[in-house]
């Protein structure tokens, strides 16, 4: 599938990454829910790259795909960056105190003699991504490896995903103004008819 799509939508590539997202909960339920992306350091300890708050999700729709391998799921959502200085120290502090340990439950361990939660935010779970990415003018492609784990279980989900970020859309939408509805609608339509023709199936038919 992955050579299909790059060479059928025309796609050329762009990078291989790794990440950690670390899943933290505010008790107080002032700031509720944040993912913090991560790298992993040399000494096993994780660097905040960017905290983000819950994703805003207007729209979303799953499509059972009956005549394909795959299903899709059609979704408009909008990222918000912490900016509170304050709020951003403590969980940075927090996280940067766990160590990676595949073998740890939630995949984190706390060094000895370091609190695993503070009196506000505590760690709910870890997800360990790596990525291939590729492009064209229109969107991203991202062939992800993930494992899941949630912290306090002996549980680990692994899942292969393929996902698309629409940035030709997202650009109109970004930059305001009056946007026509057919221009966008015709912009949607023809990414779903290309990800529905090129993305769903394993095999070329």
């Amino acid at each position: 599938m992955e050579r299909l799509a790059v060479e059928r939508m025309g796609l050329e590539f762009v990078s291989t990454k790794e990440h950690y997202h670390v899943k933290v909960v505010d008790k107080q339920g002032v700031v509720s829910k944040m993912s913090c992306k991560c790298t992993l350091q040399e000494d096993g300890k994780l660097a905040i790259d960017k905290i983000e708050l819950n994703q805003i999700r207007p729209l979303l729709e799953d499509v059972s795909c009956l005549s394909k391998d795959l299903d899709l799921r059609l979704m408009l959502n909008t990222n918000r960056i912490l900016i509170d200085p304050e709020v951003e120290n403590a969980i940075k502090s927090l996280v940067s105190s766990a160590i990676v340990d595949p073998n740890a439950r939630g995949g984190l361990r706390r060094p000895l003699g370091n609190k695993w939660i503070d009196q506000r935010f505590s760690i709910a779970g870890v997800w360990h991504t790596n990525y291939k990415a590729f492009e064209n003018k229109s969107l991203k492609m991202y062939l992800r490896h993930t494992g899941r784990f949630v912290q306090g279980s002996s549980t680990r989900e692994v899942s292969n995903e393929v996902s698309f970020k629409l940035t030709g859309i997202s650009k109109r939408l970004q930059d305001g103004g009056n946007q026509e509805v057919d221009t966008l609608k015709g912009m949607l339509e023809s990414a779903v008819r290309m990800i529905w023709d090129y993305a769903l199936s394993y095999h070329k038919s």
